[in-house]
């Protein structure tokens, strides 16, 4: 609650305290964290996304520090490829990377999921428990109740910027808007051409010419060897491996 000093009552009403909070929050300067220092201090797992629910910690799998970190605004790098084996948190990863963009570096984004109807999951499942359990994120992104609140199943906007999830399935999304950022998820589940207009991951990538500082995020599970499209990103790569210590 909040003391209105004009007429010395409380404010009790919660759409008055959001507003207050948004303003106190805004005269603050953001702090220089990095994607993984961001993780470490704000992020909270819902317990419908993990199995382990509450504060985020990079230590858990350290093997995903750097890639956050690579993905941080001040950090010069502008494309990251992680090809990956199943459930080592490489989607979970990218949504730090999300919550640092809302709350660090704002601007337009574009997360792509093979299709829209994991996209709608993802929103639902991932997105929305991250937003109501970190209080960072909380006042940044509207209600979904309020009257043109800009927060839909596929559309998430914020102060200075907005998130748009689509399928890879969908031409007319991948053609959207120009993007500063570019979340592309599970891209060996994409089609390998769109309406004859040629890849999605082009598609979506050329959304980000625009912008002379830019991230891109590609992460995957390979399939078929020599036919896998992580695999063909990742060949342009530095191609970096995770170098796991011997016990003895």
């Amino acid at each position: 609650m909040f003391h209105d000093y004009h007429n010395g009552e409380m404010i009790n009403d919660p759409q008055a305290i959001r507003l207050l909070n948004v303003l106190l929050g805004a005269s603050k300067p953001n702090e220089d964290l990095s994607v993984s220092e961001w993780a470490d201090k704000y992020r909270q797992l819902s317990s419908m996304a993990s199995a382990e629910p509450g504060q985020w910690r990079t230590s858990r799998v350290p093997y995903v520090k750097e890639i956050m970190d690579k993905l941080s605004a001040n950090d010069p790098v502008e494309e990251v490829v992680f090809m990956k084996g199943a459930q080592v948190a490489a989607t979970e990863l990218g949504f730090n990377w999300v919550g640092h963009v809302i709350d660090i570096s704002p601007g337009p984004m574009l997360m792509v999921q093979p299709t829209d109807e994991m996209c709608r999951r993802n929103s639902k499942i991932r997105f929305d428990p991250m937003v109501e359990a970190t209080s960072r994120l909380r006042d940044k992104i509207k209600p979904k109740r309020s009257r043109d609140s800009g927060n839909t199943i596929l559309q998430k906007e914020f102060q200075g910027g907005v998130i748009v999830m689509t399928g890879a399935n969908s031409a007319v999304g991948l053609r959207s808007m120009p993007v500063r950022y570019l979340f592309l998820d599970e891209i060996d589940g994409y089609p390998k051409d769109l309406d004859g207009e040629g890849s999605p991951i082009n598609l979506a990538t050329a959304r980000t010419r625009t912008f002379a500082r830019k991230k891109i995020y590609k992460c995957s599970t390979p399939t078929i060897k020599n036919a896998s499209a992580i695999e063909k990103e990742f060949e342009t790569t530095d191609q970096r491996y995770y170098e796991v210590p011997c016990p003895h």
